[in-house]
């Protein structure tokens, strides 16, 4: 097969499906990342103790192919099983999280393991959750081959250069390519930016609604003194609040004490503008009251803003392509607020990308 080379702007998990599956059969991949660090949304940062997972804090399989890449990151040891001491508040959230009905119903449950137990806490059903090891960002970690990872690259244009080929443009003046075919995972507001002047294929891409969340990380210096280890919906203003480590119990927790608060959509969008120290100081006293608790003293604490943190609206098919089949949209905006979601829209893409090309 001649060489075919195919960018793949984004090194989050549809990007890095994406290139993996293409790498796999052959192609010539490479990835451009924004950032310094990949994973995109499953997000750590390090501090001085250990990391914060502020960005997905768990993920859940549904789909067998899924699942069989959880089962694969457990073996590779970058991805653990995960069973929290949760407390759900009465907040109603329409949230994504499973539910005693979803966990029960066949199109829903978890395909990761037949034989699994699901455990129910309180009235919440936790059905398979996995995350990262020994952090989220970890989870990808199956996903990254020796093809090319560019970070610190920021795209921000496609240039059509003859027929069937493009060259990309970088937000420094850099130039790169030629490309036979370019996959975009950036999140939707991001990818429209890029794709809707190539063509109005792209234009439905628009009418995606991804809602912004603030995360807090916190480290306490004494365990913050409650029964359980995460808080789903528990107040108007924290959609979820949990430790950012893996503990044997609640009274084993080692000092300094992490945890991270992720604001509600409503919360994070009427407080987007405003300045971190003035949204830490509103969550923590939102943690204060939802939590029952004296919040010990701090040791450190750090705000992160994410624009484009979940899905609300979704585009409602796996991937959306033009140019040909030779660009195509991907992410996990296209079928909803779930990491499952963005491996199965990189998947899908790949295969577009091949049937494309290859036929």
């Amino acid at each position: 097969m001649p060489q075919i080379n195919i960018a793949v702007i984004g090194a989050g998990m549809a990007g890095l499906k994406a290139a993996s599956t293409l790498h796999n059969i052959g192609m010539n991949v490479t990835v451009f990342e924004k950032s310094r660090g990949l994973g995109g949304r499953l997000a750590s940062r390090r501090t001085d103790f250990g990391h914060f997972n502020h960005g997905a804090q768990y993920v859940t399989a549904r789909n067998p192919g899924f699942g069989a890449f959880l089962r694969q990151a457990t073996d590779h040891k970058s991805a653990r099983n995960w069973r929290p001491n949760l407390h759900r508040g009465d907040i109603e959230s329409g949230s994504i999280y499973p539910t005693k009905e979803t966990s029960q119903n066949p199109d829903t449950i978890s395909q990761l393991d037949q034989t699994a137990q699901t455990s129910t806490v309180g009235n919440l059903a936790v059905d398979c959750w996995f995350q990262g090891a020994p952090q989220m960002n970890k989870l990808i970690h199956p996903l990254v081959d020796d093809f090319d990872i560019k970070k610190q690259h920021r795209i921000i244009a496609i240039e059509p250069s003859g027929p069937r080929q493009f060259i990309l443009h970088d937000d420094l003046d850099g130039t790169f390519g030629p490309f036979d075919g370019v996959i975009v995972s950036a999140p939707a507001p991001q990818t429209a930016d890029i794709l809707r002047p190539l063509s109005p294929r792209f234009d439905p891409i628009g009418d995606v609604v991804m809602a912004p969340c603030w995360a807090v990380m916190v480290a306490f210096e004494k365990p913050l003194p409650t029964a359980f280890d995460a808080m789903l919906y528990p107040s108007p203003e924290i959609s979820w609040a949990a430790r950012s480590t893996q503990n044997e119990g609640v009274f084993h927790t080692r000092t300094p004490d992490p945890w991270v608060l992720h604001a509600t959509p409503q919360w994070s969008r009427e407080h987007l503008e405003e300045d971190k120290e003035r949204v830490i100081e509103k969550l923590l006293s939102a943690l204060r009251t939802a939590s029952g608790v004296k919040l010990p003293e701090l040791h450190s604490i750090a705000a992160h803003r994410w624009r484009y943190a979940r899905t609300e609206v979704p585009l409602g098919k796996s991937y959306l392509n033009g140019m040909n089949g030779r660009v195509i949209a991907a992410g996990d905006w296209c079928l909803g607020a779930r990491v499952e979601a963005a491996w199965r829209s990189g998947e899908t893409a790949a295969h577009a990308m091949m049937e494309t090309l290859i036929g």
